[in-house]
């Protein structure tokens, strides 16, 4: 077997039928579909139960005890794995699809090319919010102007792509669009359960920095729905604004702490400093100012600038009268 694709879901029937449907059309012979239904509950647990019976001998389904949460994305997905058969592993969300049905066949033939020199394929995709496409660079959009200008395509129309170039992006990989090989899933050690938001960045930099070799495709193979902030529906938005930054302090400290790139553990430290001021800003937005004033002096200790400094000064006059 040449691909497992994984879809974690949960509570999400019709979604995940569309997702399924753009597995099922890939023109790759050589695939395995493993849906790892996360304990959904009520009418929702007769329709997967329905749809696995539809689709049994094409695709196969996984159920999970129920939990009161479930057992998030990480859990599904290392539990996907475990029973995973194929060399390489593809994930892809159950609110998402993809777009392009020889994206598989494509990685395949790439991955052969440069078997032993490649664990790791990326591609691009699309994202919209509320059907409406998203302009701004999310993902690896400007990583193909940097190894355009610095390498030339294979007959695939991948580029090598390296660390140093990976981190001069802005944005990461998103699992919809990254294939890794199985030794490699295994030898990091999967996804990080502790981790409810952000698993896939920090997935994406462990994977990154245990790869011997990454492969990356400009071209746009799946459609990413953004989370609509207004909804609580999904482990990104069902979490307050502070709750999410401080598992992203998490993953930086992660990072710096088991990182061997020296460009990953720059790049984590810098970015652990943005997220320590988001916390400090947001709780003072909350007039929580001693607690906004101790990650405020956090982030001074990480990067110091004078306009922090004094933002660190206010913050300190107003916890002394608070």
């Amino acid at each position: 077997m040449d691909f497992t694709v994984i879809i974690p879901s949960r509570n999400r029937p019709v979604l995940l039928r569309k997702a399924i449907d753009s597995v099922l059309m890939q023109n790759h012979p050589s695939v395995e579909i493993l849906v790892v239904n996360d304990g959904s509950d009520g009418e929702n647990e007769q329709a997967y139960a329905l749809l696995a019976n539809e689709l049994n001998g094409r695709v196969r389904f996984l159920n999970l005890a129920q939990a009161k949460n479930g057992h998030g994305p990480s859990g599904a997905t290392n539990r996907g794995a475990h029973l995973a058969q194929g060399e390489y592993f593809c994930f892809l969300d159950d609110d998402d699809y993809w777009t392009d049905s020889g994206h598989l066949s494509r990685a395949h033939q790439c991955l052969r090319l440069h078997r032993g020199n490649a664990d790791i394929y990326f591609a691009n995709q699309s994202a919209y919010l509320n059907d409406a496409l998203v302009s701004e660079s999310i993902w690896l959009e400007p990583l193909e102007l940097i190894v355009r200008a610095n390498g030339s395509a294979d007959s695939t129309g991948s580029y090598l792509a390296t660390l140093p170039q990976l981190m001069d992006c802005s944005g990461f990989c998103h699992l919809n669009t990254t294939i890794v090989s199985k030794e490699l899933y295994e030898r990091i050690g999967g996804m990080d359960e502790s981790i409810r938001y952000e698993n896939d960045l920090d997935f994406y930099l462990r994977a990154i920095d245990g790869a011997r070799g990454i492969r990356f495709y400009p071209g746009i193979v799946s459609r990413h729905n953004v989370p609509d902030p207004n909804k609580a529906t999904n482990a990104s938005t069902a979490m307050n604004a502070i709750r999410k930054m401080l598992f992203r302090t998490y993953v930086w400290d992660k990072a710096l702490l088991f990182s061997h790139s020296q460009f990953i553990r720059r790049v984590a430290a810098k970015n652990k400093s943005y997220t320590l001021k988001k916390i400090a800003m947001l709780l003072a937005q909350e007039k929580r100012f001693r607690e906004s004033f101790h990650y405020a002096r956090q982030a001074l200790a990480t990067s110091m600038t004078f306009k922090w400094l004094g933002y660190c000064g206010y913050l300190g006059l107003r916890a002394l009268t608070k």
